[in-house]
């Protein structure tokens, strides 16, 4: 499922990432600023929270267990906070989540760390994802 996010054609997309593992976060910031995006990367759930309203990006991608609480309990908060963003979940565990769990903490989608950065932004871009970006 792709996320769709509000595009304004003059500005680069913004891309929050909130990850408690600095080399996820590194690798995946840095595929997305190949991709053109601008990048913010956080570690905890209260700075996500922070910079999703004041950074104002078109998606949130949340661990889903950041330094402080749990990225569910973060994404419910950010999607309360802010409906109009779109927030993905990144899990360690291979279980599937149902999209009703997704749409119960506001998440889009959920996608598996050990996927890497192209299946993050294949779970944002859907087919436009340039797979020479990493």
């Amino acid at each position: 499922m792709s996320v769709s996010w509000n595009s304004d054609f003059g500005s680069r997309q913004r891309l929050l990432l909130a990850y408690a593992d600095p080399v996820y976060a590194s690798e995946c910031g840095r595929y997305f600023r190949r991709l053109g995006w601008e990048v913010q990367m956080v570690a905890s759930g209260t700075e996500a929270r922070q910079l999703a309203s004041e950074y104002q990006p078109n998606v949130v991608v949340l661990d889903a267990e950041l330094l402080d609480e749990s990225g569910w309990l973060t994404s419910a908060k950010i999607s309360t906070e802010n409906p109009e963003l779109g927030i993905i979940l990144v899990t360690d565990q291979e279980t599937e989540y149902t999209p009703h769990r997704l749409h119960m903490v506001g998440a889009a989608d959920s996608v598996h760390r050990i996927d890497g950065a192209e299946a993050l932004a294949h779970a944002i871009l859907g087919s436009q994802t340039l797979s020479y970006a990493i």
